[in-house]
């Protein structure tokens, strides 16, 4: 099955550090939040939030309707197979 890409790269690259610094929050480096509950939930988020970075697709996205995405520009050999 292949998802529908509706990512930016932009929007992947920022996501990959956000990803890697909350699982780094919810992980590795307990004592910063301090409560097990929300290292838990942040540390999830963070793997959620890297697996729609590699896979340039967003579930939130997609059920809003919304596209970060650039559309694929047409190139020559497209609009001459079109006419």
């Amino acid at each position: 099955m292949k998802l529908p890409t509706n990512m930016h790269r932009v929007d992947q690259i920022v996501r990959v550090f956000v990803s890697i610094a909350c699982i780094y929050l919810g992980f590795i480096a307990t004592g910063v939040i301090g409560q097990p509950i929300m290292n838990l939930l942040v540390g999830i988020f963070g793997i959620i939030n890297l697996f729609s970075a590699v896979t340039a697709f967003c579930p939130v996205y997609f059920v809003s309707g919304i596209s970060t995405a650039t559309a694929r520009k047409s190139t020559r050999s497209d609009t001459q197979q079109s006419s």
